[in-house]
């Protein structure tokens, strides 16, 4: 039998100073002291101390601290917990804090120490939370507390109203939560330091989530994030979050990462969201990163996520976010969609990327979708958007269609882009090859779709291909587009077509390609078409376009 231990600890003194002067008349100077010092603890394992000190000197200075410490271990799944409260008075000085932290998991152990004085007209009180969890299932860790000065019922500006640090996880196969929580306050200064961390990793889904704040709404900061994943058939997930910050005074340094896989078949689903914000009294500065990614089909499929962002209170901001979806099936369905939110020195900027894969064959082909959106340190953002796709059939037909966005907005205007390519092909034996890209960045937009159609065999065959381009910089639109069919009947047949457009720069190129052949003893006939429209800002160049008809 386990026995769960609750441990408590009280310890509060109050006295009374008189000193008394005698050269005409009687004075009397009288000074309240008081200290309250508690540690509260549960867990299978409990320590807690508390101690409380008052003290004049010979040059008459009045003095006191108090001090409460907790550690508590549980290694059952019953969870640990320490609730600590340091307080005391030397008259009309006051200082008052509390640090509360628990766990509950398989395994878990948290600490909590508070030491507060005062030594005539200065104080101070240093707070320290730390707690961990680890296991299999569901863990979690959750810290607060606060750090008050008062004179004269005067509250100090840099109290810490409400310090939190709270971390959380999901795994079947593992999972951990970490966080560790400091601050120092004095009247003209608070040094905090946050740190949280959380990991999940499992069969069918897996969660981490982080939530860290500290100062008040004049001077404070929050991380928080979250990676969730799920796979409808069993499929291994990984979900990670870390979040880092601090203060110094009026200085804040924010950081924070985040990491998430899920591998399987069937339906998958992978999202990320981060937080980054630094609050000072007339300045607020913020980056968010946001991800999600969807796949849907038979056949094998993984989707991963990978970012990282900092800030701090000077208006340096930076991050990147990437996602990546691939599969590998007869039918897909897939998308990214991922960007960044940055409210900085520089002014706003919102940048955001989205992919879209459909693809349907009776044969099993590859397929990928990536997103990369970046913001620097200078203010310059990136959206990166790239599509690969393939589609592949026997005696049945193939279509794929695919979409790649990418769009910037801030205080210079709107950059946009939009690459899109789509085929259908039957014949005997059938295939789709396809690309696009589309890159938006402080040079423009720039983007191309590649579209490519084969189908042969016994019997009638035929395919048509489309690409499309859409570049847009402030109020002016580059515009690409070209399409061909090709359809060939007979004994035996073979057809082809490809479109193709590219703008780089305002350097327009398109090539579009039919090619239609038929064999037959009896009577055969091959057909193609094709049609190529642009509109360009600077000089074009035109690429192959014509027909063949063999």
């Amino acid at each position: 039998m386990i026995t769960h231990l609750v441990g408590v600890l009280v310890l509060s003194t109050l006295i009374s100073s008189r000193l008394y002067e005698i050269p005409a008349a009687r004075v009397v100077r009288q000074t309240l002291v008081s200290s309250n010092g508690n540690s509260d603890g549960k867990g299978d394992n409990v320590t807690a101390d508390a101690s409380a000190f008052h003290y004049k000197n010979a040059d008459g200075t009045i003095g006191m601290n108090v001090s409460s410490t907790g550690n508590a271990t549980s290694g059952n799944g019953n969870g640990a917990s320490i609730e600590n409260i340091g307080q005391g008075a030397v008259g009309s000085n006051n200082i008052g804090s509390t640090g509360n932290i628990s766990a509950s998991g398989p395994n878990s152990n948290v600490f909590s120490d508070i030491f507060g004085e005062i030594y005539g007209n200065q104080m101070s009180v240093n707070s320290q939370q730390e707690g961990k969890s680890f296991g299999t299932g569901d863990t979690s860790v959750k810290a607060s507390g606060n750090a008050n000065l008062t004179k004269n019922g005067v509250a100090s500006p840099s109290a810490s109203d409400n310090n939190v640090a709270n971390a959380g996880a999901t795994g079947s196969d593992n999972s951990e939560a970490e966080v560790k929580s400091n601050q120092i306050l004095t009247w003209d200064q608070l040094i905090a330091q946050l740190y949280g961390h959380a990991k999940g990793s499992g069969k069918t889904n897996a969660q981490a989530n982080v939530d860290l704040g500290a100062g008040n709404n004049n001077n404070g900061i929050e991380v928080n994030g979250l990676v969730s994943g799920a796979n409808s058939n069993g499929g291994n997930v990984n979900a990670e979050v870390e979040g880092k910050g601090s203060i110094d005074g009026s200085g804040h340094n924010l950081s924070g990462g985040m990491n998430g896989a899920v591998n399987g078949t069937g339906n998958s689903q992978l999202v990320g969201a981060q937080n980054l914000q630094s609050n000072r009294t007339g300045t607020n500065t913020t980056i968010s990163t946001f991800g999600d990614g969807k796949s849907n089909g038979k056949g094998d499929n993984s989707i991963t996520l990978n970012s990282n962002s900092s800030a701090n209170s000077n208006g340096s901001v930076a991050g990147q976010i990437d996602m990546q979806n691939a599969a590998n099936g007869g039918n897909k369905n897939m998308t990214v969609q991922n960007g960044l939110q940055v409210n900085d020195n520089k002014g706003g900027t919102l940048a955001i990327g989205y992919g879209e894969i459909k693809g349907n064959g009776t044969e099993n082909s590859a397929a990928n979708i990536g997103v990369n959106s970046q913001y620097d340190q200078n203010g310059h953002a990136q959206v990166n958007t790239t599509g690969v796709g393939n589609a592949v059939s026997n005696n049945q037909n193939s279509s794929l269609t695919m979409e790649g966005n990418a769009q910037i907005t801030n205080p210079n205007g709107t950059k946009s882009g939009t690459a899109t390519a789509s085929g259908n092909v039957s014949g005997a034996y059938n295939n789709l090859t396809g690309t696009n890209q589309v890159v938006v960045g402080n040079g423009g937009a720039n983007g191309n779709a590649h579209m490519e159609a084969n189908g042969g065999g016994p019997g009638d065959s035929a395919a048509e291909t489309k690409t499309d381009l859409v570049l847009k910089d402030g109020n002016i639109t580059r515009t690409s587009s070209v399409s061909g069919s090709v359809k060939a009947s007979g004994d035996s047949t073979i057809v082809k077509s490809v479109s193709d457009v590219s703008d780089q720069n305002g350097v327009q190129t398109l090539t579009n390609y039919q090619h239609a052949q038929s064999n037959s003893k009896g009577s055969s006939s091959a057909s193609a078409s094709n049609s190529g429209w642009l509109k360009r800002r600077k000089r074009a160049s035109l690429g192959v376009l014509f027909d063949r008809i063999v």
